[in-house]
């Protein structure tokens, strides 16, 4: 059932993904409908109805009017890649969660976020960097970029107290999304940031995502070595 740590629809979606994967419901089947599932979870359609939106728009499911929502025919292959909240996925590692907002700052961004948002060289975005720990131990370095006009409200967030990412995922949800994974030798900010020595072996994840067509963030995230994370496709 929804738990108060996430927005209601996407804890819906999140259900609705894994009667998916498990199979539960298969390629073709009629879903039950926006009542039932209002029915079922205690809520508004309207709240039903983004969380089934977004699962087609992701390639999920298909919509049609009159004849109900079924499952898309081939979804794993239509679906794009599930991006996990970086404190639940180091919860669910075995850790207990915390992160530290080390900046936050509308600044002008550096030549490579602009050009990979396709935005005017020399424009302001907010620069957020923030360590995520489990237990004592830095795992991840999250170093991103926003666009203030693609994420209305964000200027005005308490990004100290919910991290960027959950945030996000409420009030400005990515719609695509391009991703680079690379091994990189951590540099003297990074090895600070995770406890590590200069040139300590990291892995870094980029992703440059946009939201009803507008850039939205450019992000690195840097895990440490031995950090261990997963999702679903």
């Amino acid at each position: 059932m929804p738990t108060a740590a996430l927005p209601v629809w996407s804890e819906i979606r999140g259900d609705l993904l894994r009667m998916i994967h498990t199979g539960a419901w298969k390629p073709g089947d009629q879903i039950p409908n926006e009542v039932e599932l209002a029915s079922t979870y205690g809520c508004t359609r309207s709240t039903v109805s983004r969380a089934l939106r977004d699962l087609a728009e992701a390639g999920f499911l298909v919509r049609r009017r009159k004849s109900g929502t079924r499952v898309a025919a081939n979804p794993t292959r239509r679906a794009p890649l599930e991006v996990p909240i970086i404190g639940d996925a180091i919860k669910a590692a075995g850790h207990a969660y915390r992160f530290e907002l080390v900046e936050r700052k509308l600044k002008t961004a550096p030549v490579n976020v602009t050009q990979a948002l396709g935005m005017p060289a020399g424009i302001d975005l907010l620069h957020v960097q923030v360590v995520h720990r489990g237990g004592n131990l830095p795992l991840q370095f999250e170093d991103r970029w926003l666009n203030p006009l693609a994420a209305t409200g964000i200027s005005q967030a308490d990004l100290a107290t919910i991290a960027v990412d959950r945030w996000l995922l409420q009030f400005a949800p990515l719609g695509n999304a391009t991703i680079a994974i690379m091994a990189e030798a951590a540099g003297e900010d990074i090895a600070d940031a995770l406890d590590l020595r200069t040139g300590d072996p990291v892995l870094v994840v980029e992703r440059t995502s946009f939201r009803l067509s507008k850039p939205l963030s450019f992000l690195r995230l840097v895990h440490r070595p031995g950090h261990r994370i997963t999702t679903a496709i």
